[in-house]
Order: C-alpha cells, then sequence, then structure tokens
C-alpha cells in the first residue's frame, strides 16, 4: 500500500473516531439526569 493511501486511511478513521466521541460526548451532557440516576422505587410487602 502506498505511503499517501495509508495516510489518508488513517486520517479518515481518526476523524471518524473523533466524530463518534463527540456524539458520545453530546449524548452524556444532553441526557435527562433522572435517566441516568434511576430513583431507587419502593416495594410493598405482599
Amino acid at each position: 500500500m502506498p505511503t499517501d493511501s495509508l495516510l489518508v486511511t488513517i486520517f479518515a478513521v481518526a476523524m471518524i473516531v473523533v466524530f463518534a466521541a463527540a456524539l458520545f460526548w453530546a449524548d452524556m451532557q444532553t441526557r435527562p439526569k433522572q435517566l441516568a440516576n434511576p430513583p431507587a422505587t419502593k416495594r410493598r410487602a405482599f
């Protein structure tokens, strides 16, 4: 594989990884706090 093709491939993969990390970070920032920390449910004794 020529060096130019290898550099383009590495750059493309790196950009996809950075984009995925940014989407994951944004999802964590906008996730409601209620879903992140589920409340302790009280169960009735039958």
